[in-house]
């Protein structure tokens, strides 16, 4: 973790200026193409959620502004952020998970999978120290519906400027399968370019081939 030199740092005033807003946060919408990914998947017998989820925070940690927060009231960059995904149990609860990330698919997929069911195992949101950490995402799936719009939950009496990304229903349209995802971020650590970046280099690691 490196603390930035606000008076030095070329976002100062975009980050001055979205700080004074009650809702400092923008959202994009978009959609992305995961024919390959879930192909990938099947064949290699994980879990699509995991082997996307590994996708998009290695897409993550290549953009420095999603490294980007607020930590005891000073500007960071994070060396490495990691996921903080909801996992969803039977009984229509969920609870909150954190997975370190790796660059190894194999050692990231394990870490969750201990931790999706360590979530399972539990009832109530599972709020622990992890919960609170910044160098996260705060990643989110709805895999029952696809959408086109999306709001968080927010409390705008405490400093949050964690990025939030969730995916929706993937379906079928002309014989390729697409995702929704939605991106709500701290619109003084980013702009929609940086939104477009995370976009595009998340789609082109989904288009690997295992």
């Amino acid at each position: 973790m490196k603390v930035i030199n606000i008076d030095k740092w070329k976002r100062k005033e975009y980050f001055n200026f979205f700080s004074e807003y009650d809702e400092p946060f923008f959202g994009i919408v978009s959609e992305i193409e995961c024919t390959k990914a879930m192909k990938s998947a099947k064949e290699s017998g994980v879990s699509f959620f995991s082997y996307y989820l590994h996708q998009s925070i290695s897409a993550v940690n290549e953009i420095e502004e999603f490294r980007y927060r607020m930590e005891d009231g000073e500007v960071v960059v994070f060396d490495t952020i990691h996921a903080s995904a909801t996992i969803g149990r039977e009984d229509e609860s969920f609870g909150f998970s954190f997975t370190e990330f790796n660059k190894d698919f194999k050692k990231f997929n394990a870490s969750l999978q201990a931790e999706i069911k360590r979530v399972k195992s539990i009832s109530g949101l599972g709020v622990d120290a992890n919960a609170a950490r910044n160098d996260v995402i705060h990643y989110s799936s709805i895999p029952w519906s696809k959408f086109t719009g999306l709001t968080h939950a927010r409390h705008f009496h405490r400093v949050d400027t964690v990025p939030k990304i969730t995916f929706g229903k993937a379906f079928l349209r002309d014989d390729k399968w697409y995702m929704a995802v939605a991106i709500n971020a701290h619109h003084g650590f980013m702009d929609g370019v940086h939104i477009s970046k995370y976009l595009e280099r998340f789609q082109k690691l989904l288009n690997k081939e295992s």
